[in-house]
């Protein structure tokens, strides 16, 4: 479990960096309750939504009347979203392992990491490019704290990161608003050419019904892939233990056995023959010319 920050900040760059965020958001919030006291409590809503459930899916409720806000806006909330979370988790990590509850959050996470990069290994490789397109597919176990950690255990540079996971943000948030805008508009044109509402029922259920299955497919199979992932290093560990039990077995002598007592290897000195004493031994021995 990581227990240090993996960067080289100072005490003073993190304090400047999260308390600028801070700062900005703190004035940004007085003013929207201020001055569009619906809008604002409609995102102070729509964040917590955004980070526990519906993730990158947020620009679809522009989608809805009860919306004050469009997809592309939506869109760039994901993406400011994205941001500030990898700047707390790159200058907080200290501040955040201290919590117990966000502690084994994280180390989920961490090990979750470390999975995705024994499942695909091409990531490694990729590195920046990984990073960001790990950040912005829209499926479960992805977005910006899960790429965070997969730049930590790819050893990128602070500044690299950061950049790469709120560039991750920006391109989903955006790719998500784009496909909400146009399904929406592919809706409204079915209602305009459709006048039987049971064929335009039925062929916006069955639409909804292709896209539930195709990110259900691939949340899927991404999940096999890391209990694949998992279960390789699970055996790994076994083999390597098996191999370290292995060499300590040989290196050790085996005190059941008879050749390693101490009686045995001092008859087996008594009976050895002493250097140089026979040469000696067998001249006396010799007969007088």
């Amino acid at each position: 479990m990581m227990l240090r920050n993996p960067f080289d900040a100072s005490w003073r760059e993190r304090i400047a960096v999260l308390g600028t965020a801070a700062a900005i958001l703190l004035i940004a919030t007085a003013l929207g309750l201020i001055y569009a006291r619906g809008a604002s409590l409609e995102l102070l809503g729509l964040v917590p939504v955004s980070a526990f459930a519906v993730g990158k899916f947020l620009p679809l409720w522009g989608l809805s009347d009860r919306s004050q806000f469009s997809p592309w806006e939506l869109g760039l909330l994901v993406w400011v979203m994205d941001t500030l979370t990898v700047l707390v988790l790159v200058y907080g990590f200290e501040l955040l392992y201290r919590i117990r509850l966000i502690k084994n959050a994280l180390g989920k996470i961490q090990r979750n990491a470390g999975l995705v990069l024994r499942a695909y290994p091409r990531i490694r490789r990729a590195a920046v490019t990984g990073v960001v397109l790990f950040v912005l597919f829209p499926i479960a176990g992805t977005g910006a704290i899960g790429g965070a950690f997969l730049g930590i255990l790819l050893g990128l540079n602070r500044f690299v990161l950061i950049a790469a996971v709120s560039g991750g943000g920006f391109i989903g948030g955006m790719l998500m608003a784009f496909a909400a805008v146009y399904f929406g508009e592919a809706v409204q044109n079915l209602r305009a050419l459709q006048s039987d509402p049971t064929v335009k029922w039925a062929v916006m259920i069955t639409l909804g019904a292709l896209l539930i299955a195709g990110f259900w497919w691939l949340n899927r199979a991404y999940k096999r892939a890391l209990l694949a992932a998992e279960e390789q290093s699970v055996h790994d560990e076994y083999d390597d233990a098996d191999v370290h039990e292995a060499a300590s077995g040989a290196s050790a002598p085996d005190p059941d056995d008879p050749d390693n007592r101490p009686e045995a290897a001092a008859e087996n000195d008594a009976r050895a023959p002493v250097s140089g004493g026979s040469g000696a031994a067998d001249a006396s021995r010799a007969p007088l010319a």
